[in-house]
């Protein structure tokens, strides 16, 4: 019925203003609006959470700093994400997709009250985690490469908020979200809604930011107290994504208005690999082998700034107030730039190759990384006192990284998955859902630990012990070797892309 004349309803009733802006029909709210605000909710607890978990570990936790960014990523989230898509299977197996999405949910619900009503209070008092000499003593005497872990473990509230909060970001997204929205999300309206649901979402994102800076001007303890009122935030949200996931059930999917499942495009089943396996198949091809390097160089070239950023940025802002409150201004760009990136993206896509669009997101990432690295240089060379604009350079270095950040995040959401999605499409299916999982598997995990595995070596092995800024002209060649190599990735896969589609092209004719 309200599906089946959608498409032509949608050429006829909406003109060129309403096509680009508000291409949803009245009938279509009763779906469109309980999933967008779905969305708001699960990206408002992502926001909060990640910018939480960067102070505590940062700013309250004994011995804390960026050097303990690195062993996080890799020796507890790691394993902890591994469990948790073995125990997500699991659930789905035993009791569906449904009564599992309350299950998970209810686990992050119940995690975050234990937090705030026992751990942190415990934990800000000094009465839950070792001393700082005590830490310092451990470090001083048990084996060089647990210098960095060791504060992990001590600080252990805090360690497992950061692995919570990580696997939240990626489990609530991915698997509860958009797994949901491909199943009841028909045909005709996918083109439409998908992009809506990630710009109402990022309304989500600029106001966890906004909350997160305004509670972070209070001063002194204050601020303590408003870390409890921001996690009571997250649990209220969790629990508001369960309710709308009922209503959405209970309610708008029995309409068939909204749903039909003879509409829905049916997914096929996502092909599994493990590492070998993955390892093996980018061998036996090239052109997959650089669609990785552009998602390894990514997440190594981003997270290379952001660790040396935040580290900085821990330095110059003495006060965890303070910290957060830029934590909260970074969210808040995110998200601006974020909704801005997804109307420019559409138009470049569409007005130029694959090439350029492929481009624009290393570019960027030289450009402004670039800018943020000279500063740190400079700094580091003595410049700390200089004033650049009417600023010191210290603090400039801190704006830029963060709106270089927000930038590349940006940019990454609406132009890098995109073009990085498009070069999989002159491919016949079998090789490329082998090829996808194989990128997943290696490239993705690759990229996310990569720049952790380096800076843990400069810092625990290199160096044992040592200050992450004492690495940084360490950091900027690789910075700058590993931006290029993703640069001439995307050339080389732009030769190979065009002329798969030229081959491509008499089968779509």
């Amino acid at each position: 019925m309200g599906g089946t004349n959608s498409t032509a309803a949608s050429k006829s009733e909406f003109n060129k203003f309403q096509s680009i802006f508000w291409p949803i029909h009245g009938y279509e709210l009763k779906k469109f609006l309980p999933m967008s605000l779905l969305m708001f909710c699960i990206l408002f607890v992502y926001t909060m959470v990640r910018d939480l978990k960067d102070v505590f570990i940062q700013k309250y936790a004994t011995c804390g700093g960026a050097e303990l960014i690195p062993p996080l990523k890799l020796f507890f989230v790691m394993p902890a994400a591994f469990l948790v898509v073995i125990l997500f299977t699991y659930l789905v197996d035993k009791f569906g997709v449904d009564k599992t999405f309350y299950i998970i949910v209810s686990m992050f619900v119940a995690f975050y009250a234990i937090f705030v009503l026992f751990l942190f209070p415990s934990a800000v008092d000094g009465h839950l985690h070792a001393n700082k000499e005590a830490v310092i003593h451990m470090q001083e005497t048990m084996p060089w490469f647990l210098h960095y872990i060791i504060p992990c473990v001590t600080n252990w509230a805090y360690t497992l908020f950061y692995i919570v909060s990580e696997i939240w970001g990626t489990l609530a997204i991915s698997s509860l979200f958009w797994q949901f929205a491909n199943q009841i999300t028909m045909k005709t309206e996918v083109k439409r809604f998908f992009p809506f649901y990630t710009t109402i979402g990022n309304v989500g994102v600029i106001a966890s930011g906004s909350v997160l800076r305004t509670m972070a001007t209070a001063k002194g303890d204050a601020f303590k107290a408003n870390v409890k009122i921001l996690v009571w935030a997250c649990i209220f949200f969790c629990v508001a994504t369960m309710a709308i996931y009922y209503y959405i059930n209970s309610i708008v999917l029995k309409d068939p208005k909204c749903y039909d499942p003879s509409l829905v495009k049916k997914k096929k089943k996502k092909e599994k690999m493990g590492i070998m396996a993955g390892v093996r198949f980018l061998f036996t091809s090239p052109y997959f082998m650089l669609i990785c390097a552009l998602v390894l160089c990514y997440g190594v070239g981003i997270n290379f700034t952001e660790l040396v950023w935040k580290e900085h940025m821990r330095a110059m802002l003495k006060d965890p107030n303070q910290y957060a409150a830029m934590m909260g201004n970074l969210s808040m760009v995110t998200g601006i730039l974020t909704i801005f990136f997804t109307f420019v993206a559409s138009n470049i896509l569409r007005r130029f190759n694959w090439k350029i669009s492929a481009l624009i997101t290393p570019v960027i990432t030289v450009v402004g990384g670039g800018i943020f690295f000279l500063l740190m240089a400079y700094i580091r060379l003595g410049g700390a006192s200089s004033y650049w604009f009417g600023m010191s350079v210290p603090m400039l270095a801190i704006w830029v990284g963060l709106f270089f950040d927000a930038t590349a995040k940006g940019v990454k959401y609406c132009l890098f998955d995109q073009t990085k999605s498009m070069a999989y499409i002159p491919l016949d299916e079998d090789t490329r859902v082998k090829g996808q999982a194989a990128v997943e598997v290696i490239g993705g995990r690759a990229g996310k630990a990569g720049a952790s595995a380096i800076v843990w070596t400069l810092t625990n092995v290199v160096a044992s012990g040592s200050k992450l800024i004492q690495h940084l002209f360490t950091i900027i060649p690789l910075f700058f070797v590993i931006l290029g190599a993703w640069i001439v990735s995307v050339f080389k896969l732009s030769d190979k892309y065009e002329a798969k589609v030229a081959e491509k092209e008499p089968e779509l004719k």
